[in-house]
């Protein structure tokens, strides 16, 4: 006899629900968590330690209990692009008069203002931008703990530039998130490339594609929908109310949507991944505990443990 097995998650539904949001602007972070905190959502705060400053270490715990803290570099960056040559000036910078065909020097050794299509922004050489993504690890895990900073998001967007790339990659992060909608209604699957992933909605998109997730069927693989990407975003666009919403319409439904973080969310995926399924036999391989439906029953299935078909 074949046996179905799906993966599910705590809850055993096969949806989840997270978001994204970058910068650290406490300001509107605050309300953003006053508004999704009380349903239950949760999420992954990008943050950059040289933003760290307006409050107490302790302070900081406080204000981000019960969310996940991601790297999202120190000076918010661009890297040096791998397609590009970049001509140093010996002038004193002005946004005002400098010649946009030049980089100038900071005050920050390794960091340059340049002119990006938004105006005059910060770049780093290949060897400080990565220097600067670990002193934001480290500085930020002085705060929130030891290890507890496993995520990484570009500022701006995926830079393309191949040795900072891989030196990111080889530092054992979980994932590196651009910036963008992935926005495939017809794909919610959680993301099998997690180093250039994204989010699936904006601010602006939120409730339509929410609406579009709600009815997406189950394939039987694990589903994530994820929004971002700035808490300013939402007073800017004038879309607080549609935060409103989709927190009272899709939050407090642990029956239908796991929530959680998405180091969490790539985290239990992987553990459901290592689940060993046989003709006649389903062990679970993983430290935690897996959700599954196993011929359209409900099955717990504890760490290590097995359950013969």
């Amino acid at each position: 006899m074949k046996h179905t097995v799906k993966k599910l998650f705590p809850g055993f539904t096969g949806k989840s629900i997270t978001f994204t949001i970058d910068d650290g602007n406490t300001v509107y972070d605050k309300k953003f968590i006053d508004i999704v905190k009380p349903c239950g959502l949760k999420g992954t705060f990008n943050l950059c330690s040289h933003n760290i400053s307006a409050m107490k270490p302790e302070e900081y715990r406080t204000f981000y209990q019960g969310f996940e803290i991601s790297n999202h570099c120190k000076y918010h960056p661009y890297a040096f692009d791998d397609s590009k040559t970049y001509e140093k000036s010996t002038e004193k910078f002005s946004a005002e008069t400098s010649d946009t065909r030049y980089i100038y020097e900071s005050d920050v050794e390794g960091l340059y203002h340049f002119k990006a299509p938004q105006g005059w922004r910060l770049v780093a050489d290949n060897h400080s931008y990565v220097n600067f993504a670990r002193e934001s690890r480290r500085e930020l895990e002085e705060i929130f703990g030891k290890g507890s900073v496993t995520g990484f998001v570009w500022p701006f967007c995926r830079q393309n530039n191949r040795e900072v790339f891989e030196a990111l990659k080889n530092d054992g992060y979980y994932g590196l998130r651009t910036t963008g909608d992935r926005a495939d209604l017809n794909n919610f699957a959680v993301p099998k490339d997690r180093m250039n992933w994204s989010y699936n909605a904006s601010d602006r998109s939120l409730l339509r594609i929410a609406e579009v997730y709600e009815k997406a069927e189950n394939t039987g693989e694990l589903q994530m929908f994820c929004f971002g990407v700035h808490s300013i975003d939402f007073e800017r666009n004038g879309t607080w109310s549609d935060l409103e919403a989709f927190a009272e319409k899709f939050g407090n439904s642990p029956d239908k949507y796991w929530y959680a973080t998405v180091g969490e969310i790539f985290g239990y995926q992987d553990a459901a991944d290592s689940c060993i399924t046989e003709d006649s036999c389903v062990k679970n391989r993983s430290d935690r505990t897996l959700y599954l439906d196993i011929d359209g029953k409900k099955v717990k299935l504890n760490s290590g443990e097995s359950i013969f078909l």
